[in-house]
């Protein structure tokens, strides 16, 4: 961004700043932000930073002023319980209450009947506000299962993107690999960078060698001896997506790891958005199509 200094009745262009500049000068960055993977409504089960004045979707808005976040795509914390239906309301829910600023993925509880699963997509799949499927095989079971296996179809005929968990090796990265490989279409998001490990990423990154429609996203990557920078050469900056598994964790850290890299800002500008913004681009789902700031 260009800012300018007044002298008198002078206006003079200062310069340039850089992304990394802005945040140093406690300015919410200038860069389209989508943070594509966040979770929603409180959660105190598993001793989260999170306290009840920062996890009212007004609060979660007003961070994302602060820090210059643009977007969030939430699946909320129902989905963890199993409460698939619940999670669903509850995304809606808040994109009604912050029209453009909150979107949400259709949560999928594979333990849920067929025809619960069938419905829940249905309902969802024409709304605007709805941009992708979010699973949590591992908390779920296994991402074979015959409900994940209903929903990867329906991404794949609705060419939207499907945020996985993936953490530790579950569900293992070969699954992965051979679901991307059976449907072309849909775009798969791994989520943790294949795992939260340096291990999981490197092998992540070979997968995506021979699948054009699997990203790595970020999230949780204080785990991770790699850096973003070590991250963007495995897999490229075109493959690389923001997350912060806000309000699990706080959006700062893996915000400041692209942030304060030494990547070129261009780099940047896709990991925190552009990349989110091309895989939507032949979705039939929704679409974030105004990028206006605020």
């Amino acid at each position: 961004m260009i800012y300018f200094i007044a002298t008198g009745n002078v206006l003079l262009e200062v310069y340039a700043m850089t992304i990394r500049e802005e945040a140093y000068m406690g300015r919410p960055v200038s860069a389209f932000v989508v943070d594509s993977h966040t979770h929603i409504s409180p959660y105190y089960m598993s001793g989260w930073y999170e306290t009840p004045k920062l996890t009212g979707n007004g609060a979660i808005v007003s961070m994302m002023d602060r820090l210059g976040i643009d977007r969030i795509v939430t699946a909320p914390h129902y989905l963890v319980l199993g409460m698939m239906e619940r999670a669903n309301i509850s995304a809606c829910e808040a994109a009604k209450m912050f029209p453009g600023r909150i979107y949400g993925y259709i949560s999928v509880c594979p333990g849920e009947d067929l025809g619960i699963i069938r419905n829940e997509l249905e309902r969802y799949k024409k709304d605007p506000s709805f941009l992708g499927l979010k699973f949590l095989p591992g908390y779920h079971g296994q991402i074979t299962q015959d409900g994940y296996s209903y929903a990867l179809d329906f991404a794949d005929e609705m060419r939207c993107p499907v945020l996985i968990h993936t953490w530790g090796g579950s569900p293992p990265l070969s699954d992965i690999g051979a679901i991307a490989a059976k449907r072309h279409r849909m775009k798969l998001l791994c989520a943790h960078q294949g795992g939260g490990s340096a291990a999981f990423s490197n092998k992540l990154a070979e997968i995506m060698k021979d699948h054009p429609n699997l990203y790595m996203e970020l999230c949780g990557s204080l785990n991770n001896t790699l850096s973003v920078e070590d991250l963007v050469s495995l897999v490229g900056g075109d493959r690389l997506i923001y997350g912060s598994d806000l309000i699990n964790l706080d959006p700062r850290y893996d915000l400041g790891r692209v942030i304060f890299s030494t990547l070129s800002d261009e780099t940047k500008k896709k990991v925190l958005a552009e990349n989110y913004l091309e895989i939507l681009k032949d979705s039939q789902m929704g679409k974030i199509s105004n990028l206006s700031r605020g």
